[in-house]
């Protein structure tokens, strides 16, 4: 009787063990079929997890993004008409401690790099006031900010001298205007309220404020340009025209 007893123990415990191991194995299933959803679902789930690749030039810490082929208009609104046209190269190599340059447009869209970009975590104000007067005057324009060392970030649409959606980050929230995006939403940036206090961090946490700052040019790539991707096609444009001079000059 006593075996009796210990075969049927036996064989509940084994039965335990058959029916936890079938629903581990249906829960791993579920979630790769809706992962698999997800990405057929999400057009940023592929960027996300994509590896990152080196870039090959320093990247400004802040650039604005017009939707607007006319480089003659956006040279003027920005008070670099006058100026010389500088090579890309030239201005990505500069754009830290030069002006501003204007970029041939890329996709309908230029980009402007420099000094004079402000930035909100100085002056987010002043940063405004730049961003309103100069898409009063281009329409659509985008402004994209990324401390890498601070994580200090911050994001901007305007059309027609309206914001549509802002947010901005330094230490505190500087600048939350309007309704947060599908694509922020989808990248799953945090965006502060202001004067919200940022909640305690466990070990191994990925800070917000750094999950944000990384996907800043994410961000650019959905709403507008991918600068990185918008500068290679400009240099690749500048070592082609370079080669046709040398061959006119031979």
């Amino acid at each position: 009787m006593d075996q009796v007893v210990v075969w049927l123990l036996l064989l509940l415990v084994l039965l335990v063990l058959v029916v936890g191991l079938a629903f581990f194995v249906l829960y791993r299933f579920d979630r790769r079929r809706v992962r698999r959803q997800n990405r057929q679902l999400d057009p940023l789930v592929p960027l996300t997890t994509a590896r990152r690749r080196p870039v090959p030039f320093p990247m400004p810490p802040r650039w604005l993004a017009v939707r607007s082929t006319n480089t003659a208009l956006v040279r003027e609104v920005f008070s670099v008409a006058n100026q010389p046209v500088f090579p890309w190269s030239d201005a990505l190599a500069h754009c830290r401690s030069r002006n501003l340059f204007v970029s041939p447009p890329v996709d309908g869209w230029t980009l402007v790099i420099g000094a004079n970009v402000p930035d909100p975590a100085q002056d987010v104000d002043a940063a405004y006031r730049f961003l309103t007067r100069a898409s009063t005057a281009l329409g659509e324009l985008h402004f994209y900010s990324a401390d890498r060392v601070l994580n200090f970030h911050t994001w901007a649409r305007l059309d027609d001298g309206r914001v549509t959606r802002a947010y901005g980050w330094a230490g505190e929230t500087l600048w939350n205007e309007g309704r947060m995006t599908l694509e922020e939403k989808l990248l799953g940036l945090r965006c502060r309220a202001y004067a919200e206090e940022p909640e305690p961090m466990r070990y191994g946490d990925i800070p917000p404020e750094l999950h944000n700052t990384e996907r800043v040019i994410l961000l650019a790539r959905r709403w507008s340009i991918d600068p990185v991707v918008a500068s290679e096609i400009l240099l690749q444009q500048e070592t082609v025209e370079s080669g046709e001079d040398e061959d006119r000059d031979e």
